[in-house]
């Protein structure tokens, strides 16, 4: 008798998929972004300013992602 096929692993089907080409700037980009911000934590005085800049970021990107959601449900879909 054959054994089951064994499932892959979480971290496996996390980078299945169709192969990625180039380099992945977003990646590094979050990467980087969460270094300065961290570090900022470092500065005296530096979390008071996030309390303060911190519902504004959030409301920009919220503004964004909305501003991204209705502009592809009217850019029309491209055919392959």
């Amino acid at each position: 008798m054959s054994d089951p096929k064994k499932r892959p692993g979480r971290l496996w089907l996390f980078f299945y998929g169709r192969q990625r080409r180039g380099f992945p700037w977003l990646f590094v980009g979050l990467v980087v972004v969460i270094i300065v911000l961290a570090l900022s934590f470092a500065i005296p005085g530096a979390d008071e300013m996030w309390r303060a800049v911190a519902p504004v970021i959030f409301g920009l990107l919220l503004i964004g992602a909305l501003a991204a959601a209705i502009a592809a449900a009217f850019r029309p879909r491209r055919r392959r």
